[in-house]
């Protein structure tokens, strides 16, 4: 072949080669840029499902937008203390102590309430009338106490709203932390209460139990019933002086008990 001849196809195949590679590139730049198209589509709406509304702003129903609104809603904007529908129920105007009911200096413990015996009815008596006014002096106490408790767990909560309020809306983690705090403070004060509504059930029950068992010695004492027997007995006593004494002791402290 001439070699004119030849370098002249040469430079043609070249060509044609050339032509047909910037047609393949074009082809698929054209696929590629049908592809990223339809991906970029799908992103933008994606992200309007999501969703970038300020931190103000409403819900507008995205999901960060949902999201934010529920966040907003379990945060309090604010916490006054001296706000009427928040802060805690007034102080006692009569301030209480431990084992003093009364404030007079008057000592109405067990030994000046009860008239003290040694045999027979009397001492029972006597016996049922401390049990009486010592559950009676447990009850006040331990009403005292819960009260303190209840005090105690109400400075804890309003440290917890004044927490809650200083949350800022991206700590999720402190807010979710804070709300676990508080659920947890209110099943406590719940227990509290119930524990404290079943030993006032408890005292008042006992109370009641004590007082009609020394009802019921007095009325025996009266009739002639109950223990005759043995040292301190009714029996073979009733007709004498000591009878007539231990019967009297029995009836005074019964007396003692219902005056007081």
């Amino acid at each position: 072949m001439n070699p004119l001849t030849s370098h002249v196809a040469s430079r043609h195949i070249a060509t044609a080669l050339l032509v047909v590679g910037l047609g393949v590139a074009a082809g698929a730049q054209a696929q590629w840029r049908v592809v990223d198209n339809a991906a970029n589509t799908k992103l933008q709406d994606m992200n309007g499902r999501i969703g970038t509304t300020s931190a103000n702003g409403n819900g507008n129903g995205t999901v960060n937008g949902n999201l934010r609104e529920l966040y907003q809603q379990q945060v309090f904007e604010s916490f006054n203390g001296n706000n009427d529908d928040s802060k805690a129920a007034p102080e006692p105007e009569e301030k209480l102590q431990h084992a003093q009911p009364t404030q007079s200096g008057v000592n109405m413990n067990a030994d000046n309430r009860c008239k003290q015996a040694t045999s027979g009815v009397a001492q029972q008596q006597y016996q049922l009338c401390r049990e009486i006014v010592n559950t009676e002096l447990a009850k006040y106490n331990y009403s005292l106490k819960m009260y303190e408790v209840t005090t105690q767990r109400q400075r804890y909560l309003d440290e917890l709203k004044r927490q809650r309020g200083n949350i800022r809306s991206h700590e999720v983690g402190k807010l979710q932390d804070n709300t676990n705090r508080i659920l947890l403070l209110m099943s406590q004060m719940e227990i509290d209460r119930q524990q404290q509504q079943t030993y006032m059930d408890a005292y008042v029950a006992r109370i009641g139990y004590l007082q009609e068992a020394s009802k019921t010695l007095s009325q025996q004492a009266l009739e002639g019933k109950g223990n005759t027997s043995g040292p301190g007995g009714l029996g073979g006593l009733i007709g004498g002086a000591v009878g007539i004494g231990t019967l009297k002791l029995a009836l005074d402290a019964a007396q003692s008990r219902r005056r007081h």
